[in-house]
């Protein structure tokens, strides 16, 4: 199995912060839905296909521990990111394995982490 997609939710109002934030910092691209969908899909797409698709919902609560976790081989790259965007995050080292956690303007958790060297 490969895993296709996550969908995260965003409280109402929050979708250009949420766009911006995959964009600008995680470097998503986004990906334009059939015209009869537009209205309430939301998605977005890596270099590798992976994609985070997301949901307004006005009762959006962020999980405490529930997150998603994408491995990057620019990890510096996307610290410096985080840091240019002022989003606040906190460092790890895991197994041999360099992590960022922070949450996305909604609130959602993210676990950033360095390819495993090979």
């Amino acid at each position: 199995m490969l895993l296709h997609h996550v969908n995260l939710g965003v409280p109402d109002g929050g979708i250009d912060a949420q766009s911006a934030f995959l964009i600008d910092v995680l470097g998503f691209h986004r990906i334009e839905p059939k015209p009869e969908i537009a209205a309430f899909v939301h998605w977005f797409d890596d270099d590798n296909g992976v994609q985070i698709h997301l949901s307004v919902d006005p009762d959006h609560r962020p999980a405490a521990r529930a997150h998603v976790a994408i491995a990057t081989d620019d990890l510096s790259g996307l610290q410096k990111r985080l840091e240019s965007s002022d989003v606040g995050f906190s460092t790890n080292r895991f197994d041999g394995i360099d992590i960022l956690n922070c949450c996305d303007p909604s609130g959602n958790r993210w676990e950033l982490r360095s390819e495993p060297a090979s």
